[in-house]
């Protein structure tokens, strides 16, 4: 059967100014795998997808691509605002894709704006017409660049099941992102990227936490579940969610409640802290 991978990067180099963003990786993407890779903002996880999509060609080093065709989701989705959720997939996608598109988006609970100008969407809902797009061309390769912002948790579930389903076809595929809950249900390898080079990931003793965060109000639950919804969420109760999230990321968690007017939070609480095997730690 030959060689199984559908990518292979060998010693890429890349620099902006004296800022040296990759430096020697090497990455081998097989078929039938999800490979996750993690890091922070500026670690040049988003580098690294647009030069394997060709989108930057100004590096060194050897990209050897074997899939016939490659999708992404890199940055923030850019769609003609004016036209709708459905014209904007008319007008990107060929025909036989089309009806495809149009199922995932349905599977996302985004039926009822389909018709909507894409101007009107909130972020959530771009992410999630991005994704639609992404997927329905069923292509040998996809890129995803934080694929899980700011959609909802069934949303967040059913991209899982995209992936997952991909990998099935015996096709290839790369998601980065800075949030490691539930990246063991979707992704093969898990890869940090610091200094410029990939290793294997290993999640510290106290890195994941779960909060319940309790509201006074069932709109600003939803609200909150809506914001989060990037983190792994469970719904408790109407005003009542337990959010998993890395150690530390508290205060940033508040921010962005405040930020869309969330502000009737009740109590908030640490429920429990997960140590790499997903262990409860007294």
């Amino acid at each position: 059967m030959g060689n199984e991978y559908v990518l292979k990067l060998s010693s890429l180099f890349k620099s902006y100014g004296n800022n040296d963003v990759l430096c020697g990786l090497n990455l081998t993407l097989n078929r039938g795998e999800c490979v996750g890779v993690v890091g922070k903002n500026g670690t040049g996880k988003t580098t690294l997808l647009k030069i394997i999509s060709d989108l930057l060609r100004h590096y060194y080093g050897y990209v050897d691509l074997r899939g016939n065709s490659v999708a992404s989701l890199i940055d923030t989705p850019i769609f003609i605002n004016d036209f709708t959720g459905r014209d904007n997939i008319e007008y990107m996608l060929d025909k036989q894709f089309r009806d495809r598109a149009i199922e995932i988006i349905k599977n996302m609970n985004m039926t009822n704006y389909l018709d909507k100008p894409v101007g009107k969407y909130s972020q959530g809902m771009r992410q999630k017409l991005a994704i639609a797009i992404v997927f329905a061309t069923d292509p040998d390769i996809i890129l995803l660049d934080e694929p899980f912002n700011s959609i909802d948790i069934d949303s967040s579930e059913y991209v899982i099941k995209l992936i997952n389903e991909f990998k099935s076809k015996n096709k290839g595929i790369i998601v980065v992102t800075h949030n490691v809950t539930k990246i063991e249900s979707y992704c093969d390898r898990i890869l940090t990227l610091k200094n410029g080079v990939l290793n294997q990931f290993e999640k510290t003793l106290t890195d994941v936490q779960q909060y319940r965060f309790s509201f006074l109000s069932e709109q600003d639950a939803i609200m909150a579940q809506i914001e989060l919804g990037e983190y792994t969420l469970d719904k408790e109760s109407a005003k009542t969610l337990l959010v998993t999230f890395d150690s530390g990321n508290l205060p940033t968690i508040i921010k962005r409640l405040v930020h869309c007017n969330v502000t009737d939070v009740k109590e908030i609480n640490l429920e429990i802290t997960l140590n790499k095997c997903g262990d409860k730690d007294a």
